[in-house]
């Protein structure tokens, strides 16, 4: 980064963080800014060497808003059966004003076994920090916690499985939304999180999500996320994880100009089940970039991690899964595997699954493939009547398939998400 482009991000970072501070209360996000060393990511730096800024510092932060567009509720996910049997669903919506609504505007009826935190109890950051003492969060969930609300803290209670889905649709631009949820699952409790972001116009979205898991407890995390060639999403997940939980998280993400998906899992005593699996489709110049971290704090901790990117024209996807291992974390059964799918001679695959391990008892293993569609399956399908761009697209979809099959049933419904399924072009609204 030259010293005038350097200049610039500093300057853009000053003025956002004024304008943030000004909003109603930005004192405390004024506060919290000031109390942290600021400054945007280098790209001499390794983890951001790949990572281009630019898409979120053309917006401007004098112009910034909240205003936001009623999602597009699929019949399906408003509809779902909910009673004896099936899992109680909540369907909520962020509106301008930083409250989450039902799809009627109205409040949320929350369903047993569902309790909101008072917001005193909420602070953007009090897990994360716990779980990454001993370095700066990443750069969504810093500007995050310094964005003024909207927060959602719930706790989840009872042997109910409890179904919770957050819509989020942007269409006029400069919008800047950072939502924060914490959620504190108590032992055996179950929860189902369902994130569905779309954004059509030049804006941010930065959410965050950190949860508490407790003994035995049960957290299923799925995000789809489809934006427009001008628009930024900084996201990340913060999750503690004690014995004998399981947290999986899929995610699903397409459209942007720019992406990082960020996060980060601890298994503060080990006996614990990870599933993180991820799904970036790079068209056009998009740049998709996943940094996960699973880290091990005890003895026999499990996970399996598997990422699959799909890159066509100038499209660049990155991924960096980080898995650490120390000493205490004997019996750790790990498995990662990157799979890429590579269409253009312009689009571009980095990946970099990352083992750190101490422990000397343990079964970890990971992988990485980048491949194009072969011929010999173009052929076959050719040979049946299938045109070769048909062809092409069915081979495809059946890369993306091996992830989306793990989405909840009623998230394959989203309008956004059956047009990458049935067209190339991500910019299909």
């Amino acid at each position: 980064m030259s010293n005038a482009t350097q200049f610039r991000s500093r300057l853009w970072l000053e003025t956002l963080l004024q304008t943030l501070a000004r909003q109603p209360g930005g004192g405390v996000a004024g506060q919290r800014a000031g109390d942290c060393d600021w400054d945007l990511p280098s790209r001499r730096s390794e983890a951001w060497r790949f990572t281009d800024l630019r898409c979120l510092t053309r917006l401007d932060p004098g112009r910034l808003h909240t205003r936001t567009a009623s999602p597009h509720w699929p019949e399906a996910v408003r509809q779902a059966p909910s009673g004896q049997g099936s899992p109680l669903r909540l369907c909520l919506q962020l509106d301008s004003r930083g409250h989450w609504l039902s799809p009627q505007g109205e409040p949320p009826p929350w369903p047993r076994g569902l309790m909101p935190l008072a917001n005193e109890d909420i602070t953007p950051g009090q897990v994360a920090r716990t779980l990454m003492p001993a370095g700066p969060l990443p750069l969504g969930a810093r500007l995050n916690s310094v964005t003024p609300g909207p927060s959602l803290g719930l706790r989840v209670s009872g042997p109910d499985f409890i179904h919770l889905d957050l819509g989020i649709r942007v269409e006029q631009a400069q919008a800047w939304l950072a939502p924060h949820v914490l959620l504190v699952l108590e032992p055996g409790a179950r929860l189902c999180l369902s994130w569905h972001v779309a954004v059509t116009a030049p804006a941010a979205v930065l959410p965050m999500v950190e949860a508490r898991l407790g003994l035995g407890a049960q957290l299923e995390e799925a995000a789809m996320t489809w934006g427009c060639p001008e628009a930024a999403f900084l996201g990340g997940s913060f999750v503690h994880q004690s014995p004998w939980s399981v947290y999986r998280r899929t995610n699903v993400t397409w459209g942007w100009g720019l992406s990082r998906d960020e996060p980060f899992i601890r298994q503060c005593q080990g006996r614990a089940e990870t599933h993180l699996h991820g799904l970036a489709v790079a068209r056009g110049q998009s740049l998709l970039d996943t940094h996960s971290t699973v880290y091990f704090d005890g003895p026999a901790g499990r996970l399996r991690q598997r990422h699959q990117a799909l890159a066509d024209d100038q499209g660049h996807s990155v991924f960096n899964g980080r898995v650490v291992a120390p000493r205490l974390a004997q019996e750790t059964d790990a498995g990662q595997l990157s799979r890429n799918l590579l269409l253009s001679a312009k689009a571009r695959i980095d990946t970099k699954p990352q083992l750190e391990i101490v422990a000397d008892n343990v079964q970890c293993t990971h992988g990485a493939t980048v491949s194009c569609l072969q011929d010999d399956e173009l052929f076959y399908l050719q040979s049946r009547g299938i045109g070769r761009d048909q062809a092409s697209r069915l081979l495809q979809r059946g890369f993306c398939e091996e992830i989306l099959q793990r989405l909840p049933e009623a998230a394959l419904s989203w309008p956004p998400l059956r047009s990458l399924l049935e067209t190339p072009t991500p910019d299909q609204p």
